[in-house]
């Protein structure tokens, strides 16, 4: 008989059925439609082959700005979990010493975390981005403003130095649940001239 609209079942419907027919069942193996607009909520799986998705979809970037600790520096939050996944982060202009945050443990789990880190003002001070063990790697290769790229391997945190400013950023994700190459460098803006100091190896 077809799916039916609720005014029609509430205000005309005589027949069972088309309660059934109307009624969403996400068991039952028919094509299904849903013309009116749907929030999900809660974690949600999709199993099977999705030919098309239509419609206007929102996105929206997770945004988070970090506080200046003062003093003489220290962790500038808590250590960083797979629910900050896809966080932007923005770094304030930084006073009182170094400013560390700590990257999730590598693991395969966690593998696919990614975060951006922005400097809203001169940092002043260093903003470290350091793995959870020192035997955890970052991959970098780094342009530095005169044509040659610093390729590293072997450093276990990514900085910005006192002198960054406005408008540098860079993109970290983990890549491998293997120690020795977890995390990836990418989308480098360094906000100088000439590019050199972002990169501090282990």
């Amino acid at each position: 008989m077809g799916q039916k609209t609720r005014s029609f079942l509430k205000n005309e419907n005589s027949d069972f059925d088309n309660i059934l027919d109307s009624m969403l069942n996400l068991a039952d193996a028919d094509a299904q439609t849903v013309t009116s607009a749907l929030t999900v909520t809660g974690a949600t799986t999709l199993v099977g082959n999705t030919t098309a998705v239509t419609g206007t979809f929102a996105h929206r970037t997770k945004i988070s700005l970090l506080a200046d600790l003062g003093g003489s520096g220290g962790a500038i939050r808590a250590a960083l979990t797979l629910a900050d996944s896809g966080t932007h982060f923005i770094v304030p202009a930084l006073t009182g010493g170094v400013h560390t945050l700590e990257l999730p443990a590598v693991s395969a789990a966690n593998v696919g975390f990614t975060c951006k880190f922005t400097m809203l003002g001169t940092a002043a001070q260093i903003f470290s981005v350091d793995t959870a063990e020192t035997a955890d790697k970052i991959i970098s290769a780094e342009p530095d403003g005169d044509g040659d790229v610093t390729i590293n391997a072997s450093a276990d945190k990514f900085r910005f130095t006192g002198s960054a400013v406005v408008g540098a950023s860079f993109t970290i994700t983990m890549i491998s649940a293997t120690a020795a190459t977890a995390f990836h460098i990418s989308d480098i803006v360094s906000g100088l001239a000439a590019g050199t100091g972002e990169h501090v190896a282990a």
